[in-house]
Formats: structure tokens, C-alpha cells, sequence
């Protein structure tokens, strides 16, 4: 993994972290070891569809610069029909004791949010170009004539 994947990673993981350990603490003392349970999966949930997806994206990347975003589309994908999944399941099992689904819900969405959010923080303060820079030297004899018009 190239250093900048992994500065990414971090800078997105960290807050999600911090977020999704305050979420934990909140349902926790709101409803019990349900809320906690709910929140604490939830977070795991975003950890591992965010960072399963990067590190695929990073490592499609790194072997072929084209297919960066043909991998960033087919993560997309693959995460939509998990968590499609996963929801399905929660919710066709009824209520569950042991699982707050409003923790779960709201943890979810707030793991996203802080993921994403420190993701575009990375990359926004980052100092990686994304397009090669011109050559320091132009050759002269390229045969071009420039005309005063």
C-alpha cells in the first residue's frame, strides 16, 4: 500500500473511531448493553465495508492506474448489496433483545458521515497532484514556430 493510501485510511478510520466510540458510550448509558451492542456493531459494520473497499480500490490501483475507477464502482456495488443484506436480515428477524436497531441505525449513519467526512478532509489538505506537472524544460528545437499575430 502506497504511504497517501494509507494516510487516507487513517485520516478517515481515526474520526470514525472517535464518533463511533462516543456513539457506543451514549447508547450505552441510553439503553443499556442493547444500545451498546447496536452502536458497536454498527461501527464495525462501517470499519470494515469503508476499509475492505480502500484497500481494494489501493491495491487495483497500484497494479493498474485505469482501473481505479472501475474498482471504485465495483465496491460500490459489492458494499449496496451487503448492507442491503445485512439490513434485511436485522429487520426480518424481528426484534431482537440483545440489538437496539435506533443504536444500530443512528451509528450507522454517524460512522458514514465521519468516514466520508474525514476522507475529504485528507484529501482536501493533502498535497498530492493528481495530474503530472509539465516538464521543468520545453526542447526548443520542436520545430514550432510562434508567430506574433
Amino acid at each position: 500500500m502506497q504511504e497517501h493510501d494509507a494516510r487516507i485510511l487513517r485520516g478517515a478510520a481515526i474520526p470514525t473511531l472517535v464518533v463511533g466510540g462516543g456513539a457506543v458510550a451514549v447508547f450505552s448509558a441510553i439503553a443499556g448493553t442493547a444500545g451498546a451492542v447496536g452502536a458497536a456493531i454498527a461501527l464495525l459494520l462501517v470499519l470494515v465495508f469503508f476499509g475492505v473497499s480502500g484497500l481494494a480500490v489501493a491495491r487495483a490501483s497500484r497494479h493498474n492506474p485505469d482501473l481505479f475507477m472501475p474498482a471504485m464502482m465495483g465496491a460500490f456495488l459489492v458494499k449496496a448489496v451487503l448492507l442491503a443484506v445485512v439490513l434485511l436480515v436485522v429487520r426480518g428477524a424481528g426484534p431482537i433483545a440483545w440489538l437496539d436497531t435506533t443504536a444500530f441505525a443512528v451509528t450507522a449513519l454517524l460512522g458514514v458521515v465521519s468516514w466520508l467526512g474525514g476522507h475529504v478532509r485528507v484529501l482536501a489538505t493533502s498535497k498530492t497532484p493528481h495530474v503530472e506537472p509539465f516538464p521543468d524544460t520545453v526542447p526548443t528545437d520542436a520545430g514550432i514556430r510562434h508567430e506574433n499575430v
